[in-house]
């Protein structure tokens, strides 16, 4: 066996969110994998900036353009967060995703922003821990 040391360019991602008005599947947003690899999300946290004007709650996951997904964060609620306490979104509702933690985010799909009502009035910011699968082992 041959063991070589890699550097992978694993780590963070952040993206800010600004509610918007819609309740449509992925109406508050997606995001293509533009990374070329598929990504498994090891951990996700929102930090909340400030909370939504009505009570939405938000939900956050891994699918196609126009869909909702919950195997990020399941429907939490904006409207009732602390302003700058971190959410960790896998504990919020484990037993109800769609997918079991960690959620991949292939190249082909998109990271999807539903909310169940308006969320105007709530930024934040969502964190992910992301892991790059390898498709070969090249030293």
């Amino acid at each position: 066996m041959t063991v070589v040391l890699r550097t992978e360019q694993s780590g963070h991602l952040s993206f800010g969110i600004t509610g918007v008005a819609s309740a449509a599947a992925a109406g508050q947003g997606s995001i293509a994998n533009t990374f070329g690899v598929n990504l498994a999300i090891l951990e996700a946290w929102i930090v909340p900036i400030a909370e939504s004007t009505g009570s939405a709650n938000l939900s956050v996951g891994v699918t196609t353009a126009a869909a909702s997904a919950t195997d990020v964060l399941n429907a939490d609620d904006m409207n009732g967060v602390t302003e700058g306490k971190p959410i960790n979104a896998f504990a919020q509702d484990p037993g109800a995703k769609t997918v079991l933690v960690p959620a991949v985010w292939t190249t082909a799909l998109y990271l999807t922003f539903t909310a169940s009502s308006t969320l105007v009035g709530f930024t934040g910011v969502l964190y992910l821990r992301v892991l790059r699968i390898p498709t070969a082992v090249n030293p």
